[in-house]
């Protein structure tokens, strides 16, 4: 077998038995071409408010690294919490869902190198917009959402922006009403 699917099978497997929720993310916009394709780990909770949707919160680190010459020691780093309303488009909680999210980044830093090769460390903090849309699902009734985001975290002006695809095992704090007409 190759090794991707193999590999595959397993984070999904730790995933399942974790309740991880981790994702892939790209930095957008001006001057990120030298951005590696970054990651997410995050930790998301959400309580319904209806049948169809949830108010949620999430606290997470998006971690990209810097393709200049230092190896591992640049990149930026962004430790967001952000509050959202998950509204399944079906109405059921389950399916097709679109959640608009407002936060703010609790720390953040850019490190990169001069053109002295000394290391400078840019910290930021600021106000989080994202958007985001996924699928809520059920696999031997653990629930997962598969989602697709984007994100941007607003300071002095300028902004990081970024897309980032996850999926996770979703945490829910209380339970719907279902009744069977």
């Amino acid at each position: 077998m190759p090794k991707g699917p193999l590999a595959l099978i397993v984070l999904f497997g730790i995933a399942m038995q974790a309740n991880a929720q981790l994702g892939v993310t790209k930095l957008v916009g001006n001057n990120t071409s030298q951005y590696t394709t970054g990651f997410t780990a995050f930790v998301k909770a959400g309580y319904p408010v209806s049948d169809g949707s949830d108010i949620t919160l999430e606290i997470g680190a998006d971690i990209f690294f810097l393709n200049d010459g230092y190896g591992t020691a640049d990149g930026t780093i962004m430790c967001p919490l952000v509050a959202g309303y998950r509204y399944t488009l079906n109405g059921t909680g389950e399916g097709f869902y679109v959640e608009p999210q407002l936060g703010f980044n609790l720390a953040g830093v850019t490190s990169l190198h001069d053109a002295a090769g000394n290391q400078i460390n840019l910290n930021y903090h600021g106000v989080v917009f994202a958007a985001g849309a996924g699928y809520l699902f059920n696999i031997w009734r653990a629930p997962f959402d598969l989602n697709l985001r984007y994100e941007t975290v607003v300071d002095h002006g300028g902004s990081n922006n970024f897309i980032s695809l996850g999926i996770s095992r979703y945490i829910t704090f209380g339970k719907r009403n279902k009744q069977d007409y």
